[in-house]
């Protein structure tokens, strides 16, 4: 065998042998890939080395073919020796796999099986299943890879309900607790996008079911999670074999199949030389694509160690996998380097550039191998895109089969639509409690269907949730509180959820709430929600000064019924009733504590489309509220008020505009003190301090900009301006647009998990400067 690098590790690796079979070296590896390091591993074996391990114990695929069986000349001639090709992972170091292919191609070298290890599952099985090189190379040069791992769905496709979710600022923490013990989640994504992506890919063969009959035989490697050996996937769904050999741990959540829990083949079998042989490979191509080990020194970071210990995990395999080559194999190491790191999918162009030198330097050893005597088989020629006959559902959630069914709509007879098929899916997968909603074209009995498998999150269903909110001006106002919640969900099988909500700081509070629909699309509902909140809450006199500040108890509980429409809107009627006691803490002690109760009915019509509750971009939302007292509820609060929110957003390249206007007024009678508008912060009159204007009326109209600095997971980090204009009043009769006053503001901010995150400057015709800091909302 000889080797053909174009780069020399570096790095020392004795005793990785003794490490890598070690527990502990696996937790430190699911530790590291947690934090988003990647494995690393040698690109050649030092002269001082440890002895090369044994080879890692493989486990066979039920009803998998006997060794040396699966690789036949493709091309019928029996005389030459068959030739496997062997592709290791290495995240987006991998792409230099497909210059390779095409080197391979370029010589006529037969390639008669491929084995292939996380990244190189990806391109070997896509090339197994005919996909050609130029589309390979289309396929990483545009993909979005970013959007890619990220199983979230555009805000304005989320069902209402989900949307209401923004609001509340609470985060779900990947943490359930059942039977009074923490369960976490196996991973931080599920690889949806990803999964779909490769049954998009596959579609041609997606109902080859045997590896050994796709146009090339291929295997993927997993490593299984309870025994740490290497599991040969070699039938069922490729797209799902290709997904598997790709779960890296505590990134990507393991895949189960044949009994197997399985993470990333790397941690096994790095680079799948045993795996082609064992297929019957005769001479192997085996192409490195990991990272070589760091030279570190005494002053390493704890991040650094960890990371070069994870190295440490795949370089004792990947030197089994080359010792094991021999003549006439060849060994190809492209000299990827520090230039494309292993989450550097953005770089697919420099990855292919590097491949073909690779590959040109490999082009000697290569030519040497046998070639096609004859014409290499014909490109495969995919069939036309099969139409489903079937759907059936395999529901292993708490849901109904209406729920799945309502959400995921598969018309039959129709041709298998691949992009629709994965919306949906993310569709039902954004409800929040499934481990994985996937779909599957499948063959049985001469018909072709689609399974569609959901499966619930293990830590489920009661999920714990956190947020925390901070607001301050820094000059004397200043709330923070920090908020917990434990969420069920679902209660029934249609969907219903019921909640705990506990805040402890600024806005202490305790809250449960109950959501519940009445048929599996969500059209109808029952909302409840009940609790109790301690709050501050600021009086002023005229000249905006504050000469108070009153100690609030509330008190409340609502019920309502509500009727959606669709994703976009809903409307609700409903009653509520409240108590509040209001002590004096700062000011005149003439003034007087407050008690009042309240008994009301309320209803509202609601559409959301926008694409970020805090900093949209694209979309608009519009909201029309009623609220009257009414004595059969009990209270002696007595008014009525009404009020209109629109917003709206529109996007320009990088750059948005948004525009809105707030109208709040009471019609009649007088809001209790704990009621009354508050008025202060961005797009309630910027210029003010938080509620240093408050009244029983307000308007305002905003006009905003602001550029995308970055986007992470669909959630953007920008810097903006707006511009605003109103006033509050306590009588409506008082309201005139001559009182208006012109507010600014600049800004940066983040729409985080737990709401926006947002740093600024507001001003106010004839007032002082205002500086703002606020992170999440409050309740």
């Amino acid at each position: 065998m000889e080797r053909i690098s174009m780069a020399e590790g570096s790095g020392r690796h004795r005793g990785i042998a003794r490490l890598a079979g070690t527990q502990a070296a696996r937790v430190l590896a699911g530790v590291c890939l947690l934090l988003g390091l990647a494995p690393a591993m040698a690109a050649q074996t030092p002269p001082d080395a440890a002895p090369v391990p044994p080879a890692p114990v493989v486990e066979q695929q039920p009803g998998a073919h006997p060794p040396g069986q699966s690789c036949p000349q493709r091309d019928g001639d029996t005389s030459r020796p068959r030739i496997g090709l062997a592709l290791g992972g290495g995240g987006a170091r991998g792409v230099a796999h497909i210059s390779v292919l095409r080197k391979l191609e370029e010589l006529k070298i037969p390639v008669d099986c491929i084995a292939g290890t996380s990244m190189g599952s990806l391109v070997g099985g896509l090339y197994a299943a005919g996909v050609s090189i130029e589309d390979m190379e289309a396929l990483v040069l545009e993909t979005d890879w970013k959007r890619l791992f990220d199983d979230t769905i555009p805000r304005e496709e989320r069902s209402y309900r989900r949307k209401q979710d923004d609001r509340d600022s609470v985060a779900t923490l990947g943490v359930g607790l059942n039977k009074g013990k923490l369960e976490v989640s196996p991973g931080m994504l599920q690889g949806e996008r990803i999964l779909s992506m490769f049954e998009r890919r596959t579609l041609a063969v997606s109902t080859v079911s045997d590896f050994d009959k796709l146009p090339i035989p291929f295997r993927a490697t997993g490593t299984d999670l309870n025994t740490g050996r290497v599991v040969e996937i070699g039938h069922g769904s490729l797209a799902q074999a290709m997904r598997a050999s790709m779960s890296l741990p505590g990134i990507f959540q393991p895949v189960v199949i044949d009994g197997h829990v399985l993470i990333d083949g790397g941690i096994a079998e790095q680079v799948p030389v045993d795996t082609v042989r064992r297929m019957g490979a005769d001479i192997v191509i085996a192409v490195d694509v990991g990272t070589p080990l760091t030279v570190l020194d005494e002053d390493a970071s704890l991040l650094q160690v960890i990371s070069q210990l994870t190295g440490m995990l795949t370089v004792g395999n990947t030197r089994t996998s080359v010792a094991a080559l021999r003549e006439p194999d060849v060994l190809i190491v492209p000299e990827l380097g520090s230039v494309v790191a292993t989450g550097d999918f953005a770089k697919a162009k420099e990855a292919l550039a590097i491949g073909d030198q690779a590959a040109a330097a490999a082009t000697d050893r290569l030519a040497a191998l046998p070639r096609y005597r004859a014409q290499p088989p014909a490109p495969f020629k995919a069939p036309p895109t099969p139409v489903v006959e079937f759907v059936r559902l395999d529901n292993h959630s708490r849901y109904s089969d209406e729920v799945l069914t309502a959400i995921i709509d598969v018309p039959v007879g129709r041709p298998v639509d691949p992009e629709e098929l994965e919306n949906a899916t993310l569709r039902a997968y954004s409800q929040g409690t499934f481990a994985s909603v996937t779909y599957e074209v499948v063959e049985e009995d001469g018909r072709t269907g689609v399974v569609v498998t959901a499966r619930e999150k293990p830590q489920g269903p009661n999920y714990v949730q956190a947020g925390f909110l901070l607001q301050t001006d820094f000059s004397g106002t200043y709330e923070s509180s920090l908020r917990v919640a434990l969420l069920r969900s679902p209660v029934t099988e249609y969907g219903a959820e019921a909640r705990i909500l506990a805040a402890l700081g600024s806005q202490a509070g305790l809250w449960g709430e109950y959501y519940h629909p009445f048929d599996p699309q969500a059209r109808w509902y029952f909302y409840g929600r009940a609790g109790l909140q301690n709050r501050t809450t600021p009086l002023f006199n005229d000249d905006g000064d504050r000469i108070a500040t009153y100690d609030t108890l509330v008190s409340e509980a609502r019920l309502s019924l509500g009727r959606t429409f669709g994703l976009f809107g809903a409307a609700e009627l409903g009653v509520q009733r409240s108590e509040s006691r209001s002590d004096l803490e700062v000011g005149n002690p003439a003034l007087p504590d407050l008690e009042v109760g309240t008994g009301a009915w309320f209803g509202f019509v609601s559409i959301d489309r926008l694409d970020s509750l805090y900093f949209p971009r694209s979309g608009y939302s519009a909201r029309l509220d009623y609220r009257t007292t009414a004595s059969w509820l009990g209270g002696e609060a007595e008014f009525e008020e009404a009020g209109l929110d629109v917003l709206g957003a529109v996007p320009f390249g990088r750059h948005a505009v948004q525009y809105g206007a707030s109208y709040q007024t009471t019609l009649s009678g007088v809001l209790p003190l704990y009621e009354r508008y508050s008025m202060g912060g961005r797009g309630r009159l910027v210029g003010f301090h938080f509620n240093e204007l408050t009244g029983q009326n307000y308007a305002v109209v905003t006009l905003g900009y602001s550029y995308q600095l970055a986007s992470f997971f669909g959630r953007s980090a920008v810097v903006g301006s707006t511009l605003e204009y109103g006033n509050a009043w306590n009588l409506r009769r008082d309201m005139d647009w001559s009182d208006g006053i012109f507010n600014g503001s600049a800004y940066v901010g983040f729409d985080s998990w737990i709401g926006p995150m947002l740093f600024g400057y507001g001003m106010r015709e004839g007032g002082e400067g205002v500086m703002f800091l606020e992170i999440g909302k409050p309740f």
